[in-house]
């Protein structure tokens, strides 16, 4: 009895981690689509590498 409790906790858990992963996931590509709707995938890393190498001559 002890050990399937401890066995549906442990599935009820993995399922919570797995959606929570899933929501983190999901809300970070619809918060890259609001932030750069016109922006291609390649456009936003080479502006995030300008901006990384911009920060780390001017230290």
């Amino acid at each position: 009895m002890n050990k399937g409790f401890l066995f549906f906790g442990a599935v009820i858990f993995a399922v919570y981690i797995y959606f929570t992963y899933w929501n983190i996931y999901v809300s970070h590509r619809k918060q890259k689509e609001n932030h750069y709707p016109e922006l291609t995938e390649e456009e936003i890393f080479e502006e995030y590498e300008e901006a990384n190498n911009d920060d780390s001559l001017q230290k």
